[in-house]
């Protein structure tokens, strides 16, 4: 399943959770950014949370009204080790959403 979240909550949310401000120029960048925020998550303290075997990120541009004006979004995927870990994967998501609501 993927997510689709706004590089400016992957922001918020590092500076939240981590107390450092973060510039995400690129997938990578936003897949470290992911990565520090998925270990803060409830659901990383599970014995489930080891079926998330990665995590894909693609680069998104949505133009709102024109083609200069646009916003940059981050589409995650979770990759799982076995279909198993769909409940785990759905509580992930939940819990993130529920994160990046909030900022």
């Amino acid at each position: 399943m993927r997510i689709k979240v706004r590089d400016e909550k992957i922001i918020k949310a590092i500076k939240k959770l981590e107390g450092i401000d973060i510039i995400l120029k690129n997938v990578e960048d936003a897949k470290n950014a992911m990565r520090l925020i998925l270990r803060k998550t409830e659901i990383s303290r599970t014995k489930e949370y080891e079926g998330l075997k990665d995590i894909t990120i693609t680069q998104v541009f949505e133009h709102a009204t024109s083609a200069v004006e646009y916003h940059s979004f981050y589409e995650v995927e979770f990759i799982l080790t076995e279909d198993r870990f769909m409940e785990m994967e759905i509580t992930l998501i939940k819990e993130l959403q529920t994160m990046f609501e909030k900022l």
